[in-house]
């Protein structure tokens, strides 16, 4: 049965295709949930087209991009990476880091956003600043095998049962290939794919 509120998404699609066009964006997708029930009150798509006459659109509009589409998610991911860490008992919002603008993982350097990076930082700014170092260094403190239990665990790899046709579920890198820098990526949203329906339902 829907659980759409016709007034939020009326509201979602309004906002999302004037964001689209002033950002000359490609596509988009908002999703809006009750985080108590998971009831979607709002699923808004753009491009959209209207279902009555859908063979006057392209046919790639037709698909719900809420659930189809894969893409990585970047920095939304880090909200995984905190939680499973928190949880886990390998960090606290007091841990002090520190960001010289790139952490070297293997022969690899991996860059911060912020060029000559945030310095010493509490795990809590280290969240607040996205810092990706910060969350390399959290993500190497956390190890593969825990990590992946609890990226399992938040939903991700697998269908979130939505009951709508052509979900997809994403892609997570297989285990036994994944190494250091595999994992401090993933740490920070990279070299991992998410669908919006699986990252709505994980937060």
């Amino acid at each position: 049965y829907l659980t759409i509120n016709e007034a939020i998404q009326h509201s979602s699609e309004r906002e999302l295709a004037a964001a689209a066009e002033k950002y000359r964006a490609e596509g988009g997708t908002i999703i809006i949930m009750e985080p108590k029930t998971g009831n979607i009150l709002s699923m808004a798509n753009y491009p959209t087209y209207d279902p009555n006459h859908f063979s006057d659109y392209k046919q790639r509009h037709w698909r719900n991009r809420a659930i189809t589409d894969n893409y990585e998610p970047g920095s939304t991911f880090k909200i995984i990476t905190a939680a499973s860490a928190l949880e886990e008992g390998v960090v606290n919002k007091n841990d002090v880091f520190f960001d010289s603008g790139h952490v070297k993982v293997e022969r690899e350097f991996i860059d911060c956003w912020e060029e000559d990076g945030h310095g010493t930082e509490l795990f809590s700014q280290v969240v607040q600043n996205s810092c990706n170092p910060g969350f390399v260094q959290v993500g190497m403190r956390m190890g593969k095998e825990s990590f992946y239990k609890y990226i399992d665990a938040f939903g991700f790899g697998k269908k979130t049962d939505i009951e709508l046709p052509g979900e997809a579920i994403g892609l997570i890198p297989d285990y036994d290939i994944v190494g250091d820098i595999e994992l401090a990526t993933i740490s920070f949203g990279r070299g991992i794919s998410v669908t919006p329906i699986q990252l709505i339902t994980a937060v």
